[in-house]
């Protein structure tokens, strides 16, 4: 038995099979390596766009949240300068109703970057 051992360790055919097998082995084992990598690659990926998209939801908070004090403050500025400064309210509301248009199309002229 240890002679064919011998002669099938020194047959080139069997050298051959032995060297595509391994090769095979080696390419399994490899592309398991690199499936593996890949998942890690992907989840990283995927957690990184996640932390994007709510950083950017947080800016878009933040700038919402400064729009509308900066609306809020700016209507409180036209309502204290548009108060009516006779006795008679009637008369002054009626004045100012186009001042106060005036003023609240510019707010928004200047909050949607318009003319």
């Amino acid at each position: 038995m240890t002679r064919q051992a011998d002669e099938h360790h020194n047959d080139p055919v069997v050298t051959a099979i032995e060297r595509v097998l391994k090769s095979e082995r080696d390419g399994v084992e490899m592309l398991r390596q690199r499936s593996e990598q890949a998942r890690q690659v992907l989840a990283a990926a995927r957690d990184e766009a996640s932390a994007i998209a709510r950083r950017a939801e947080n800016c878009a908070t933040k700038l919402h949240t400064r729009y509308l004090e900066k609306l809020q403050t700016e209507i409180q500025r036209l309502t204290e300068n548009s108060a009516p400064q006779s006795d008679n309210v009637d008369s002054a509301v009626g004045n100012d109703d186009e001042a106060l248009i005036q003023a609240v199309r510019r707010v928004a002229a200047t909050l949607t970057g318009g003319p």
